[in-house]
């Protein structure tokens, strides 16, 4: 991954908000496409990451417990994150109660009814056959061709023409859920902020560190959403 300016400046607001965390107490939960890019390697590790994954293992050190939802970009873990940086790793959905709530974690790539040719792709890279040819890619050109695909994927904009629609077809999904007893539905994927609320549940759009920098907080006071200096 290339650590062009904008970049640092993103890592630089990003530690800021996990010296908030140290100092508060309480857990990080990540979910998905932290990385635009992860393999899990066996001998190499991508570049550019190097200082993200210590700023991890430094917060994990520091008594946070860190829950790593898989997200499309970052799915290829295989137990280095928990390695790495003590994080408990979901190939799935995060369920928890917390306060007497029931709450999911959801990445949310693949939810949207019209996203077939998504759900192809996704079982197809998450197969193991696929796993097992790109693990005897040579690492330059799997980086390589991810970085492309990435670049590719950016043009397709889940927060800006079809937002709407996304966020009525996301909100069904959450009522979903609800019925079937979580209080609230956290997810990703799709770039969008907020927090909507119907008859006492939530469904929480967790945001991006593109454009955003959002944070999302469960403390005694309930749900709350902001950016990064906010916290």
């Amino acid at each position: 991954m290339d650590v062009d300016d904008s970049e640092k400046d993103r890592r630089a607001k990003l530690y800021y908000v996990f010296d908030t965390i140290k100092s508060a107490g309480g857990s990080l939960v990540i979910g998905g496409d932290f990385f635009d890019f992860w393999f899990n390697y066996r001998y190499v590790i991508p570049s550019g990451y190097v200082d993200l994954l210590e700023q991890l293992h430094q917060l994990h050190k520091s008594g946070v417990a860190i829950h790593f939802v898989l997200g499309n970009h970052d799915y290829w873990d295989f137990g280095y994150f928990k390695e790495k940086f003590g994080a408990e790793v979901y190939s799935g959905n995060l369920d928890f109660n917390q306060n007497n709530a029931k709450i999911q974690v959801c990445h949310g790539d693949g939810l949207l009814k019209n996203d077939h040719g998504y759900r192809f792709m996704k079982k197809i890279i998450r197969s193991r056959l696929c796993i097992f040819l790109f693990k005897n890619f040579h690492p330059d050109w799997g980086c390589g061709l991810a970085k492309k695909v990435s670049k590719a994927s950016g043009d397709y904009h889940h927060h800006d023409l079809k937002a709407d629609a996304i966020r009525t077809e996301l909100i069904e999904y959450g009522r979903s859920q609800w019925k079937l007893g979580f209080n609230t539905v956290l997810l990703g994927h799709y770039h969008q902020t907020g927090i909507v609320e119907e008859d006492g549940n939530s469904l929480i759009f967790m945001g991006d560190w593109l454009r955003h920098f959002t944070v999302t907080r469960l403390d005694n006071n309930g749900w709350w959403q902001g950016k990064w200096d906010e916290v």
